[in-house]
């Protein structure tokens, strides 16, 4: 058996998140969540990417590819469809400069995370990831970049394609998105990131808040990583306990200037009775004193520029108008009030990476989660063992590799592990049927887990990677 991390056990009769709503939202599973886990409504079980001669990380390669999701409109010509002529400008550009990429779209009526492709000739496609792909005719490219807001392309169409591709999106307005596009085809010049001085912010407001197994499983984890690797001057580079403030924060953004950041916190999610106001700070990273943080302030104290940042807080990449846990714990608990209000915010992206990845100097791609994430996740209640490595073999073991892989390639590490929590789920659900002993606690436990952590998602283009070391 193996060994409990250093951590305390958790309570399947108890859910927290890191939603802050005025306080750690939290609550017990309600009376119908078995009936909610044993919903059959998540995306199938893929294969991974397919194991073949490829180098992954070269999206130039016809065989691999890069391309563009937009939603379809039936008020454009099919032809100019094909060609992405309805896209902002900096997207046209940013097709051109790419070689023409293919332009694919999304459409309501088009299921089963197929995506509608355009010809020359007007005649459209609808494909499968699992059919032919690259840049060819009638093919889906490895990379793909949705250049939409969620209202128009929604976030479950980036969660079923990031399982079988490198998907990134960009949800800005055309000033910034002619920011982005300038800095990312300039290859970020006038960066001034420093790879060798990362950034961890952590705020632990200690047990049973889930702080502070976000940082037992995932912050204090990245730090040993780093400080063990001789790549990396970690002096300074962990801010938490006392130092986890906002003013903490963007002094040490000025001070570093780092190429990588990951801040581990509760996410804005309050007041629950403004719709408005909750979207015009949600996500927004809590501090260790419940301060919000400024996204403008963030993004004035330091040069980001083309840096990468991993945000572990609810809502820190968005907000969906449906929830994925409608009906998992009871509509009374403050988890309950909570997840009302943030679909009641509708589908969006969060305030703090729009105005990093728009802004003067544009981020290069922030990683986050749209809605609450879960003590569930990060820890097997009955052992009280963590379950978080696949952040940490993203976040460090791959996309800080000596060659540098792609943030979406990077991630992928992250997404197939979700493949074999689809197929627990697609187990207990046969096990539901036969009317097994705790199946549908089975089903509401891998549901949950799986629906969380296809809400982590990429913003910015999947092609960004780290610089090499100076």
């Amino acid at each position: 058996m193996a060994e409990a991390d250093d951590v305390d056990a958790g309570d399947d009769n108890f859910l927290r998140s890191n939603a802050w709503c005025g306080e750690a939202a939290s609550g017990a599973p309600a009376e119908g969540s078995l009936q909610w886990g044993a919903r059959q409504d998540l995306p199938k079980p893929s294969q991974a990417l397919a194991a073949v001669e490829l180098d992954y990380d070269d999206w130039t390669n016809p065989l691999v590819g890069w391309g563009v999701v937009l939603a379809d409109r039936d008020d454009v010509p099919a032809a100019d469809k094909a060609r992405g002529l309805d896209a902002p400008e900096p997207i046209r550009e940013l097709i051109a400069a790419r070689g023409d990429a293919p332009v694919l779209r999304w459409r309501a009526d088009v299921k089963d995370g197929r995506l509608r492709r355009y010809g020359p000739d007007g005649k459209a496609a609808d494909l499968s990831l699992r059919g032919a792909r690259g840049t060819a005719a009638n093919a889906v490219p490895h990379y793909l970049l949705i250049a939409a807001s969620p209202a128009e392309v929604p976030w479950r169409l980036q969660y079923r394609l990031q399982t079988e591709a490198f998907v990134g999106r960009l949800d800005l307005d055309d000033a910034g998105l002619g920011r982005y596009v300038e800095a990312l085809l300039g290859n970020w010049s006038g960066a001034q990131r420093d790879v060798s001085k990362p950034l961890i912010w952590c705020v632990d407001h200690g047990y049973p808040d889930i702080t502070r197994l976000m940082r037992k499983s995932i912050a204090d984890r990245l730090r040993n990583a780093f400080s063990t690797d001789a790549e990396f001057a970690m002096k300074g580079g962990f801010r938490s306990d006392a130092d986890a403030t906002h003013a903490a924060l963007l002094a040490a953004l000025g001070e570093r200037q780092p190429a990588f950041v990951t801040t581990s916190s509760h996410g804005a999610t309050f007041p629950l009775d403004d719709a408005a106001a909750m979207r015009a700070q949600l996500g927004a990273l809590v501090d260790v004193g419940h301060g919000v943080g400024s996204a403008s302030a963030i993004a004035a104290a330091w040069n980001p520029r083309g840096a990468i940042w991993y945000a572990h807080a609810c809502c820190s990449a968005g907000a969906d108008a449906k929830s994925s846990f409608d009906g998992l714990v009871g509509a009374d608990s403050s988890l309950g009030k909570t997840l009302t209000a943030i679909a009641g915010a509708g589908a969006c992206t969060a305030p703090l990476p729009r105005a990093l990845l728009g802004g003067a100097n544009p981020l290069g791609a922030f990683i986050g989660h749209v809605e609450p994430t879960f003590d569930w996740t990060l820890r097997e209640t009955a052992t009280g063992q963590t379950t978080s490595q696949h952040v940490i073999d993203a976040l460090y073991g791959q996309l800080h590799l000596p060659r540098r892989p792609t943030v979406g390639r990077a991630m992928s590490v992250y997404f197939r592990a979700v493949a074999g929590l689809l197929g627990d789920y697609a187990d207990a659900l046969d096990a539901v049927g036969n009317l097994e002993p705790d199946a549908r606690e089975r089903a509401r436990f891998s549901r949950l887990v799986a629906s969380d952590r296809l809400a982590m998602v990429v913003l910015g283009d999947p092609t960004v990677r780290l610089p090499l070391p100076a």
